[in-house]
């Protein structure tokens, strides 16, 4: 399932890659889940791939945004198990083989990704994620590590349509971070399988949607907010450590991030986002393990102060 708005020709790359591997019309759905976008964007981005009309273009006149778009898309995939492919990343070969593959050998299993290749806006290689077991299988101890930050991307994951069901869609009150939370949410209730082969590619450029709202300050408050939905979703021995360390990190996030700004030149953009790494810092107090990020705060703000 790939939500799309005002799509570009990543979306003819996106479904170029699927297509490649896709198995038969009866054994997977792919759809284009348009988001309002005006008439005569999507389908000849689509045709120019898919001549043979094999992807249903579903066009919806009412915009939904990104939470509302992915839920539609999930309520209409057929399949057992659905995956959400922006329309600015691309999978690999071997993508749906070897995680199906994974989800048939433990049915009880949540979800399931791969390893990511990050790529920029011309498609030059940046960096692949970080390997976390060298051996696909279910993750041993992956609550702990997707509670304290996001880890992955939507593209490399898969997710079967019962977990969905079960435990809800996305929140439609989180505009960056609702992938995050989903994860979290999952870790807490299910088994996660991971493949450590880069299996996907994720797109990380100044027009994607990460990007104009990180420039907008849209995700600091964003994350702030997600930490406490996380909390919810936590064991209750559980639930202190794991939010405490998440404090830590993305108060140390949101420092370095300002630290960017003032060595850009931007010293508005640099107190805007000291602001929420001050509501982060307030987060943290009575944990002792958090005083190097105090203190680091305050350097940054006097810093601030003078640019």
């Amino acid at each position: 399932m790939l939500p799309t708005y005002r799509p570009t020709d990543t979306l003819a790359v996106a479904l170029a890659s699927v297509l490649a591997q896709a198995p038969s019309a009866a054994e997977m759905q792919i759809a284009v889940v348009d988001d309002g976008s005006p008439d005569g964007a999507v389908e000849p981005v689509v045709r120019s791939v898919d001549r043979d009309g094999r992807v249903e273009i579903i066009r919806h006149g009412e915009r939904l945004g990104l939470a509302g778009n992915w839920n539609r898309a999930i309520d209409l995939a057929r399949g057992h198990i659905v995956h959400l492919l922006h329309q600015d990343d691309y999978v690999l070969p071997g993508f749906y083989a070897r995680l199906d593959r994974g989800l048939q050998r433990r049915p009880d299993t949540g979800m399931a990704f791969c390893r990511t290749r990050l790529v920029d806006g011309a498609d030059r290689f940046l960096k692949n994620s970080s390997r976390l077991a060298w051996f696909a299988g279910s993750l041993r101890g992956w609550l702990p590590v997707i509670a304290e930050r996001q880890r992955l991307q939507t593209p490399a994951v898969v997710v079967p349509r019962a977990t969905y069901e079960q435990l809800g869609g996305y929140r439609d009150d989180l505009c960056q971070a609702l992938d995050w939370e989903m994860w979290v949410r999952i870790a807490a209730r299910r088994h996660v399988w991971y493949e450590p082969r880069v299996l996907a590619a994720y797109r990380r450029h100044e027009a994607n949607e990460s990007a104009r709202l990180l420039a907008k300050g849209d995700v600091w408050p964003d994350v702030i907010r997600t930490i406490g939905i996380n909390a919810e979703s936590l064991p209750e021995p559980l639930r202190q450590r794991l939010t405490a360390a998440s404090v830590r990190w993305h108060a140390a996030s949101a420092l370095r991030s300002a630290e960017r700004r003032l060595e850009a030149g931007d010293a508005a953009g640099a107190r805007a986002t000291l602001e929420h790494a001050a509501i982060l810092v307030g987060m943290a107090a009575g944990d002792p393990r958090a005083d190097r990020v105090r203190n680091r705060w305050q350097v940054v703000a006097d810093r601030a102060k003078t640019s």
